[in-house]
């Protein structure tokens, strides 16, 4: 395994600071009728929110993550198909899926190269890898502010790993190339409670 980040510690309250079943849906309706095919594969899919919006719109879904904590819970919403494996290394053919989705993920893995040759291995010809990352809050508040001091902080000495100047070269070594670049609102609420703050702050540390 790679030196990726685990989410075990938070895994029996992470549907609750995140957003609960309601996080993957704008995920889905904006990203989905965007993704070629029926079998997609979700990297880092955590306990299953996201992975399960599209099951229900029906996608063949397959998802992997390093936490098998958080697996527990995604089994519960996706039986049978959540394995627990390095996105570095994953146990799947060349050319297997359709679609590949990375929501709030590349960030956390070791070696975002490897993960990017794997994901374009796993794909079939003319297949698609949609990356959501995070843009700034809409509304701001002191919440918000001093998560953003945190991640400027926390990211002095090294940036993020998926800034697009850093995700967007990796991506071309690995034989992608960008086709689009849109927004959405990823819930209709913006704003973080001192909760959901905490337990994002906590999952930094």
């Amino acid at each position: 395994m790679s030196d990726s980040v685990s989410f075990d510690r938070i895994a029996h309250r992470y549907d609750a600071t995140r957003g609960g079943e309601e996080r993957g849906r704008p995920v889905a309706e904006a990203v989905g009728p965007r993704l070629p095919g029926e079998r997609l594969l979700e990297i880092g899919v955590g306990t299953g929110l996201i992975s399960r919006a599209f099951a229900e719109r029906g996608r063949s879904v397959v998802g992997v993550d390093l936490s098998s904590a958080m697996l527990a819970h995604a089994h519960e919403r996706l039986p049978g198909r959540i394995v627990r494996a390095d996105a570095a290394a994953l146990p799947l053919r060349t050319g297997a899926v359709d679609a590949c989705l990375a929501v709030h993920v590349l960030h956390l893995v070791g070696d975002p190269d490897r993960v990017l040759a794997e994901v374009a291995r796993v794909l079939r010809p003319g297949g698609l890898l949609a990356v959501v990352g995070v843009a700034e809050h809409a509304q701001h508040s002191d919440v918000t502010a001093v998560l953003r001091d945190l991640n400027e902080a926390l990211y002095a000495d090294r940036p993020r790993r998926d800034r697009p100047e850093l995700l967007l070269p990796a991506a071309e070594r690995s034989g992608l190339r960008l086709v689009e670049e849109f927004f959405f609102a990823r819930e209709e609420r913006e704003t973080l409670t001192p909760t959901e703050a905490r337990a994002q702050i906590e999952g930094r540390l």
